[in-house]
This record gives C-alpha cells, sequence and structure tokens, in this order.
C-alpha cells in the first residue's frame, strides 16, 4: 500500500485560483510544503500569532510595546518577545512570567534584532556611541566632522525573577579596530593584513551611522554569533565562548583570537581586499545558520540589493564558509567562499521580490525556503528549484484585520519563523484553534494540513451533520476500520476502531480534521464543532 504526504484539497484542485489579498492567497498542492508552524507579528500590530500552512491560528500571544519586532517560541513553550525598550517572556497561554524596560534597568535600549540561547538568556544588539574627538584619539581620519559616531555593542543578558536581569557577557566593536590613518595610535595597522579588524575610516557612505547591524543569530555548536552590518555590506562572526575581559582583547576563547572577527563576508572592500566590483551583500538582513536538513551547517541571508548591488530586485542565498569546526578560511587575502552555494530571484504572484529594508530568509529542513517581505507582510514558501509552493500576507495593522479583497497597508513584519512540527514547544501543549485571521478565505476552506494518507480515497463517502454538537456520523458502502479526529495543527486527538460514527464532546468549539480509513483507503475531511 502506497503511503503519500501532500497538502490535500476537499476538491483536489492543484492550484487555486482564487483572488484572495489577505491570509492565504496561494497553495500549490502538487508542491510538498514544509510541515510546520509559522510565527509573525505585524510591527504596528499587538497580536503575535502562530498559524498552520492552512492559514489556521493554533496560538495567540499579545504584546503592547511600541515597534515591538522579536518574537521567538522557546523550547519549553514559553516567547520572548522585545520592543527597543521593553523585552517580556510570556507561557503558551499569554501570561506574562518575565519582563523589564531596557532603559530603566539598563540606561540604554537595544536596536533591531534579539537572539534566545540555549541557556535561558537572550543576546541584543545595542549602539554604542563616540564623539568625533573620542574617534580622532582612535585613528579616525580627521576629515570626519560629524559630532557622533555609532558603532556596535552585543550584549547577553540573564533574565532574573519576573523584572530584573543581569548583564552576564559584552562584546564591543570599538575593541577590535584598525586605522592606517594615524600612525602614533597603537591600533595603526596594514588595513588589508588585519582582516579580522574592522577600519573605522573605511567610509560607506553612511556618515555617523557606519555599521547598522540588523541581526544576530548563534551556534550553539561552534559556540559563534553571527551578525548582519547593513552599511557595511557584510556579515561577520566572532567567538563567544571568550569572557567579556577576553572578547575586549584579541586572544583566548575556543578559537584563540578573543573578539576579533573569525570570519567576514560580503565586501572585501572594506577591509582593502577588493572593489565594489567584489562585493557579494549589499544592506542585507537576516544572516544565520542553517540548522537542519542537506544544507545544514551552512548560512543563509537576506539580500535587500540583489547580488550586492541591484537595487530594484532583492535575492535570498546559501553561503558555505568553508569552515572546519567553526575554523574559517582565506584565500588571496579574502575570507572564502569566493561566491555564494544558492541564490534566488525572482517573482512572486508576478511581484518582484524586493524590499529596501528589513525582510527575512529562512531555510527550512526539507530544502525549501521561507521569504518574509517586511514591508508588504509577505511570507513566501518557495522550493530549492525556486517554485512558488505557498504565499500568506498578514491580514492585520495596528489591531485591526482586513476584510479579505482589501488592499492591505501597514502590515509589516520583521522577521516570520516557521517551526517544525516536533519543535518541543509543542509537546504537552493545547493548540487554540480560532481559525482564520481575515473574515474568509476559499483556499484556506479548501486546505488541509499535511497529514499521511493512502494515494487511494473512499468512494461515496459521506457525513453528517456538519457542524455538529457531538456526534459525527459517517455512511459509507464499507466498514470503517479506524477513524482519527485531529486538530488543525495535525496533532492526534481523539480515534475510534471499527465504527462509523465518533463522540466530539470532548473538544472545544472549532475547526477539525477527521480522517477515516478501511483496509486500503482513507479520506480527511473538515469538520466544525459547535
Amino acid at each position: 500500500m502506497k503511503k503519500i504526504t501532500l497538502f490535500l484539497s476537499l476538491i483536489l484542485i492543484s492550484v487555486s485560483n482564487s483572488q484572495e489579498t489577505i491570509g492565504l492567497v496561494y497553495n500549490d498542492v502538487n508542491i510538498d510544503k514544509y510541515e510546520g508552524y509559522t510565527l509573525f507579528k505585524a510591527t504596528s500590530d499587538d497580536n503575535v500569532y502562530l498559524i498552520d500552512n492552512c492559514g489556521e491560528v493554533l496560538n495567540q500571544w499579545t504584546f503592547t510595546a511600541n515597534n515591538s519586532r522579536n518574537t521567538y517560541l522557546l523550547e519549553n513553550g514559553n516567547i520572548l518577545l522585545s520592543s527597543g525598550l521593553e523585552a517580556m517572556i510570556k507561557d503558551w497561554d499569554d501570561n506574562v512570567l518575565w519582563s523589564i524596560n531596557y532603559q530603566s534597568t539598563f540606561g540604554w535600549r537595544i536596536h533591531h534584532d534579539i537572539e534566545p540561547l540555549p541557556n535561558g538568556n537572550f543576546l541584543v544588539l545595542v549602539r554604542d556611541s563616540y564623539t568625533n574627538t573620542e574617534m580622532y584619539n582612535y585613528g579616525m581620519d580627521t576629515a570626519y566632522t560629524n559630532p557622533t559616531f555609532v558603532i556596535e555593542r552585543i550584549i547577553e543578558i540573564e533574565p532574573v525573577g519576573t523584572d530584573s536581569a543581569n548583564i552576564v557577557w559584552e562584546w564591543k566593536m570599538i575593541d577590535h579596530i584598525v586605522q592606517d590613518f594615524d600612525n602614533t595610535k597603537p591600533n595603526f595597522g596594514d588595513v588589508s593584513n588585519h582582516p579580522e579588524l574592522y577600519n573605522i575610516n573605511y567610509d560607506n557612505g553612511n556618515g555617523s551611522n557606519p555599521i547598522h547591524a540588523n541581526a544576530i543569530d548563534y551556534n550553539p555548536v561552534l559556540d559563534q554569533i553571527a551578525v548582519s552590518c547593513r552599511h557595511l555590506s557584510e556579515v561577520f562572526v566572532i567567538d563567544h565562548s571568550t569572557t567579556t575581559a577576553e572578547a575586549a582583547g584579541h586572544t583566548g576563547g575556543t578559537y584563540g583570537k578573543g573578539g576579533d572577527f573569525l570570519w567576514r563576508w560580503g565586501n572585501p572592500e572594506a577591509y582593502n581586499q577588493g572593489t565594489i566590483t567584489d562585493r557579494k551583500l549589499g544592506r542585507q538582513h537576516d544572516i544565520k545558520w542553517i540548522t537542519d536538513g542537506p544544507n545544514a551547517g551552512k548560512m543563509s541571508v537576506f539580500c535587500n540589493d540583489g547580488y550586492g548591488s541591484n537595487m530594484t530586485a532583492s535575492s535570498v542565498h546559501i553561503i558555505d564558509q568553508n569552515d572546519t569546526n567553526g575554523v574559517y578560511s582565506m584565500s588571496n587575502g579574502k575570507f572564502l567562499p569566493n561566491d555564494y552555494f544558492w541564490s534566488w530571484d525572482g517573482t512572486i504572484m508576478t511581484e518582484v521580490m524586493h524590499a529596501g529594508a528589513q525582510c527575512g530568509y529562512q531555510v527550512l529542513p526539507n530544502g525549501n525556503s521561507l521569504i518574509n517581505e517586511s514591508d508588504i507582510g509577505r511570507i513566501t514558501e518557495i522550493t530549492n528549484t525556486g517554485e512558488i509552493a505557498w504565499v500568506y500576507i498578514i491580514p492585520v495593522n495596528d489591531g485591526a484585520v482586513f476584510d479579505q479583497f482589501a488592499t492591505p497597508t501597514g502590515n509589516g513584519s520583521f522577521r516570520a519563523h516557521r517551526y517544525p512540527v516536533d519543535y518541543p514547544a509543542f509537546d504537552n501543549v493545547t493548540f487554540n484553534n480560532t481559525g482564520i485571521i481575515e473574515n474568509q478565505n476559499v483556499i484556506s476552506d479548501d486546505c488541509v494540513v499535511a497529514l499521511s494518507v493512502d494515494d487511494r480515497t473512499l468512494t461515496s463517502l459521506t457525513f453528517y451533520p456538519n457542524p455538529t454538537k457531538d456526534m459525527l456520523r459517517f455512511s459509507t458502502q464499507v466498514v470503517l476500520d479506524e477513524i482519527k479526529v485531529f486538530d488543525m495543527s495535525g496533532k492526534l486527538l481523539l480515534n475510534a476502531l471499527n465504527v462509523n460514527d465518533i463522540s466530539l464532546k470532548t473538544l472545544t468549539n472549532g475547526l477539525y480534521l477527521v480522517e477515516v480509513t478501511s483496509e486500503d483507503r482513507s479520506q480527511v475531511v473538515k469538520v466544525i464543532k459547535e
């Protein structure tokens, strides 16, 4: 008996021709999607949503901080949220477990991204500001006349109790600079011979904000941190195994280099090993290691300026860093690789993929990719051959839910992340199925989440009543071997053997999937419990 896994359509269409404008707007049932649940938050909205591949909400949280953008589902089922001013941990049921205000706790705000760590701490990006006079003492070219110069700090925060925190580790870019302007300063040197350091006199036309880090990621196997620097058009990796004192120097840690760059990529011109024509990245976002699947160990990035130079279209890339257990190689003075491992740019539902800011990119364990276009709130899954498999457009903004066929605005999302169905956070929790967010969606109506079913369906199958308050009955020409009831995430809730009916009385009201099996045939239907 052959088994297949696919997204079924109850009317067996291959691609919907619906003109839906929000929610699930495209779902190719002939392409295997990655089975998982997608977490997102519109930047201007207070709600965080976890949806399945049919656009059905499985759980929901609230976070009212202004301009909040960071949401990460932790393995213990809690969710970590952050804005520039506040951080919060909530449980699965939206109860606050811990919260702080960065300003009142530490005296500073964060910016852009955060990154949860396996030990329960999390990393944040903080701007580090100096006067031009201070920078002249570091060898800054005196032709620089802006009153301030802003670079980066990375800080590890340990949550304590319910409303406090400690700083347990810190790295500062100012400790890792080189310059060839003032030979009286101790950091004077040949920039091209020091790719492990930041050249403070490299001018990429961004004035007092030459770095503008916008993404941070952590590799627990290597104990390394990756950072995306938008205004350098570069990504870099540093050692997290250091102490704070070692992170301020050039020795120590697992890799023996203190807080110096272990690897950097995207723009060798920044360390005098190329020109603008050698640039591979441009204003990029969301650098991260790929954790599972055929590309595990490589890195992914969203390049806002496609291939480093195209300002009319964006691109996504997989990078093979050519490292050996976290040690990175160079060739002719430049860090490897010489080019991308895999790239994609193209159109999504007739629109060229393009965004000047933000955006995210996740390579999934099955080789597919999840792309988040922040400005238009569009989340897309593509295959490794570039086929569009699934498109979802966020239907909320500032507490309002758009009606279907409206043109959404203000629904942008900083990141979207898909978690596998076996992610530990989903153990021993109840999915709070509330249906789609928008008022209607025929593609979601026809969609069934991935279940392993037989490739031959039952004939003459009818079921009633639907909706039902209790009993669900099936009328078929054969005796049913088994009836299984799943929530919309695909989690098994009930089953019964050798019967043609089943009671749903113990279930909460909502939408469910019911799979019926007889001999070598099976079929899945949607049922409403009310």
